[in-house]
């Protein structure tokens, strides 16, 4: 496990940092007592722009809670299902449960190395993600995407959204919600490492959203049995983050994918929290 103990985040640990998400792809920050305030200076620290989930609550200007209920979350890079994924992705422990609930990390740049021939063949491939939006989601990500007041998002700034970023195309319902088509590299190299790395949503959760499908160029989906034969291989290379109290995690966001394991007990034994950004 790749550990930063410290009593203050000065400059050089700022640096130290940078240089294991360049070598390692994540790191666990114990031994500071900090909290949800040197959490946010921290992100405001790691990176030059903070991004969002629009579905999830916020704790403070830079982080939100965690809250995606009690069940075991697949592997996944956060946000991955959207065109700008963030860079960093980093988790904060202020509550941590006494039984369950840890934190997987998976390299995928490790992931991708280790598939076989007939996995690599098959993602050396764009894929297309499509699901339904609520209205509410939807005009609330393209609100904050254009900086601008939610309440005010009209079709037309969807529009201007979906020309902003190339390989996503979406179409509204009579009810006002979204069918959302995004395509994407599920192997990214545009990582702080630049290693090629099997890092996208595949295997990752859908419990602030609807559970997307996804196709090879093809217009085939992709196997639910690739998909279980891709978590099976990922648990190789999957490591386990017994959180503690006042623990941070940072994760390269575009190489190590995250999940967790099921949440054993009452659920307000557990408070965490997320900030995102990129650097």
């Amino acid at each position: 496990m790749n550990t930063l103990a410290s009593n203050a985040f000065s400059t050089l640990e700022i640096s130290d940092i940078k240089n294991k998400l360049v070598t390692d792809g994540w790191l666990l920050v114990r031994g500071k007592n900090c909290d949800l305030n040197d959490f946010s200076e921290l992100m405001h620290s790691l990176c030059s722009s903070l991004t969002f989930d629009p579905a999830r609550q916020f704790s403070s200007k830079e982080t939100q809670k965690v809250d995606a209920g009690k069940v075991a979350v697949g592997l996944h890079i956060e946000n991955g299902n959207t065109p700008l994924p963030p860079d960093v992705v980093a988790f904060y422990s202020q509550k941590s449960a006494i039984k369950g609930s840890q934190t997987t990390v998976c390299d995928g740049a490790a992931l991708w190395s280790g598939f076989p021939k007939h996995l690599k063949d098959l993602f050396n491939q764009l894929i297309t993600v499509t699901r339904t939006l609520p209205a509410h989601l939807w005009k609330r990500y393209v609100a904050t995407a254009l900086d601008m007041n939610e309440a005010l998002v009209e079709e037309v700034h969807l529009k201007i959204f979906l020309k902003q970023v190339p390989n996503q195309a979406g179409q509204l319902n009579e009810a006002g919600d979204l069918r959302y088509q995004l395509t994407i590299n599920p192997v990214l190299s545009e990582n702080l490492s630049l290693k090629a790395a099997f890092a996208n949503a595949l295997l990752g959760p859908s419990f602030n959203y609807q559970k997307p499908s996804y196709t090879f160029a093809d217009g085939n989906n992709v196997p639910e049995e690739v998909i279980t034969e891709i978590a099976e291989l990922a648990e190789k290379f999957t490591q386990e983050v017994q959180w503690q109290d006042n623990d941070i995690v940072i994760i390269d966001n575009k190489r190590v994918m995250h999940g967790r394991r099921e949440i054993i007990g009452d659920l307000s034994e557990r408070k965490l929290f997320i900030g995102m950004g990129n650097i």
